[in-house]
Order: C-alpha cells, then sequence, then structure tokens
C-alpha cells in the first residue's frame, strides 16, 4: 500500500511541476529586442524564404 501511495505522490509531483512550468508568467515585452528579432528575420527570410520554383 506504501509502494501505491509513493508512486501516486511521484505522479502528482511531477504533474505539479509540469503544471507550474507551463503556466508561468511571461516576462514583460522589450520593443528594443522585437525589433532585433524583426531586422533578423527579415533579412533571413531574404537570403532563405520561400523560393519560386518553375514547373513548367
Amino acid at each position: 500500500m506504501r509502494e501505491i501511495i509513493e508512486i501516486l505522490l511521484a505522479c502528482a509531483g511531477m504533474i505539479g511541476a509540469a503544471a507550474w512550468l507551463l503556466n508561468r508568467t511571461e516576462r514583460p515585452k522589450d520593443p528594443e529586442e522585437d525589433a532585433e528579432q524583426e531586422e533578423y528575420l527579415k533579412k533571413w527570410n531574404e537570403q532563405h524564404g520561400k523560393r519560386k520554383h518553375n514547373a513548367d
């Protein structure tokens, strides 16, 4: 019986830890960081974006 209780407590602990990790509050937005990411993505998309292939 003790083993069953220990297993249930371990499962509850894992579920609680996962819920805590998934439901943490977001950090505040940083407009400067957002601008840097947009610039990087724009450059990346210019180099690696969708390429047009002529199938004709």
